[in-house]
């Protein structure tokens, strides 16, 4: 069947000497991916390998006719083009980084609105903001409302949090976040939204726990979650 849908890029492997594969998250099949022929070629290819950048957002006409093969494009453009992720370190970090998160905890071959939508939404607020050193860590957390495993914020007056079941706990347990500073900030995040992420007053270090925190998070509730390579880098461009 030909489809017309809106992907996001989650990452792009070589395939020959000229193609690529393209993986990416689309709003009509959830993951799908793709094989570029001639990706690589000539000025035309430079132009098109620009394309598949991390998370960038295209529109994508192609045959989906069965669940796990590779799709041929028949075409390929960019749907929303972004104004300053491109241009800016800190931000080319944060969309690598996500891609990777992306890229290990997405596994569904099927349309999730919701989360496209999610996904979406909030690259292009990210876009569209100046300095917003905190969006990863709430996009994180916001993240797992659509993956089935956002913490219970109920009994927050507990002392811990209990990684393993979810929850505020009265109990100290082998997985947890027990530091009273980090526990703060945790809620924090979980009591805020996008355009007030930036009131939540965090210092590098205490951001750097936090993420390494929520990567623990992860690989509890997610298997075969991989740690990104690209997080030492996050941990650099905000040191």
């Amino acid at each position: 069947m030909l489809v017309t849908t809106e992907a996001l890029v989650l990452s792009k492997t070589n395939y020959s000497e000229t193609s690529l594969i393209v993986r990416c998250y689309t709003r009509s099949d959830g993951i799908k991916s793709y094989i570029i022929k001639g990706a690589k070629q000539g000025r035309k290819g430079n132009k098109t390998t620009a394309l598949f950048q991390p998370l960038h957002q295209l529109e994508i006409t192609a045959q989906h006719n069965n669940k796990s093969g590779l799709s041929i494009p028949k075409s390929i453009k960019i749907s929303k083009p972004y104004t300053t992720i491109p241009l800016q370190i800190d931000k080319i970090a944060v969309v690598l980084f996500l891609s990777e998160v992306l890229s290990s905890a997405l596994r569904e071959e099927e349309a999730n609105t919701s989360l496209f939508h999610f996904l979406k939404s909030s690259l292009s607020w990210f876009d569209m903001q100046d300095d917003v050193p905190n969006f990863h860590i709430f996009f994180l957390l916001s993240l797992t409302k659509h993956l089935g495993f956002f913490p219970d914020v109920q009994d927050q007056y507990y002392p811990y949090f209990d990684m393993e079941n979810g929850c505020f706990s009265a109990q100290k347990s082998t997985q947890q976040i027990e530091d009273p500073r980090t526990i703060s900030v945790f809620k924090s995040f979980l009591g805020t939204n996008f355009d007030k992420i930036c009131e939540v007053l965090v210092s590098s270090a205490e951001r750097k726990k936090l993420l390494e925190l929520l990567m623990q998070y992860y690989q509890i509730h997610l298997h075969g979650f991989s740690r990104p390579k690209s997080l030492n880098i996050l941990h650099e461009i905000y040191s």
